[in-house]
């Protein structure tokens, strides 16, 4: 996918990328690990320093701003990519879109992608779908996240959606969106760790989270401590003319 983003934007090594919604940096090492010059914008001040390590860790150098993409400063025309992993829906989509345009350079691509766990006949499914439901009054406040299997999951954007946000800038086009499938070996405590980093688990206090996380340790015992889950990435992706 990443290479498909590289070919599409006309991105090579050296030229400059912003990344919208760095987190803890697992899509910023993967696009530094191509040879680009990232300047990260997250406005979470820990998970920016968990990126912020893992980036020199891996040799990279990432220009990190903690701040969000609506308010930090650039220069104008000046990215060949813009991409956002799992983070694009948390930007304000009257700026988002507008803002992103104004950092690109001509030709240069918007790329958006989320991961959606494919829960259907996975061995730890009816395991997780009794530990969600246990807590499912925790959870309705909260914006549903894609580990949830009771929930649904982030609703992923469809060609004619993502035509209509593209809307709100007359200069990105060329709309494609593409799908990719890829699979995932956790051991119980990778898993929840990983459990731990999604914002709807962290925001339904520690108490729900202690009871889900036992049931969820239980479901990935049951089946021997480890399991593998198959992800879908979704990605968007436009061009400014």
């Amino acid at each position: 996918m990443v290479d498909y983003v590289l070919t599409y934007a006309g991105a090579v090594a050296g030229d400059r990328a912003l990344e919208v919604g760095a987190g803890t940096g697992i899509a910023t090492r993967q696009f530094a690990a191509r040879g680009l010059a990232i300047t990260a914008v997250e406005p979470d001040s820990a998970m920016a320093a968990v990126a912020s390590e893992r980036a020199a860790t891996g040799g990279a150098t990432v220009d990190l701003r903690i701040t969000d993409f609506e308010h930090v400063e650039l220069d104008p025309h000046s990215f060949q990519l813009v991409y956002s992993g799992t983070a694009w829906h948390w930007a304000d989509p009257d700026v988002s879109y507008v803002r992103a345009a104004e950092a690109l350079s001509a030709g240069g691509a918007l790329a958006a992608f989320w991961n959606r766990p494919i829960w259907d006949g996975n061995p730890v499914r009816p395991g997780l779908d009794a530990a969600y439901a246990g807590v499912a009054d925790a959870f309705k406040e909260v914006f549903p996240g894609p580990m949830n299997p009771i929930a649904g999951g982030v609703t992923l954007i469809t060609g004619n959606q993502w035509e209509a946000e593209l809307e709100r800038s007359p200069e990105l086009g060329d709309p494609q969106v593409r799908t990719f499938r890829w699979t995932q070996p956790y051991t119980r405590d990778e898993y929840l760790g990983l459990l731990g980093t999604h914002s709807d688990h962290i925001m339904i206090g520690e108490d729900y989270r202690t009871r889900l996380f036992d049931g969820v340790a239980a479901a990935i015992d049951a089946n021997g401590g480890s399991f593998e889950l198959t992800y879908e990435a979704l990605l968007c992706l436009a061009r400014r003319s």
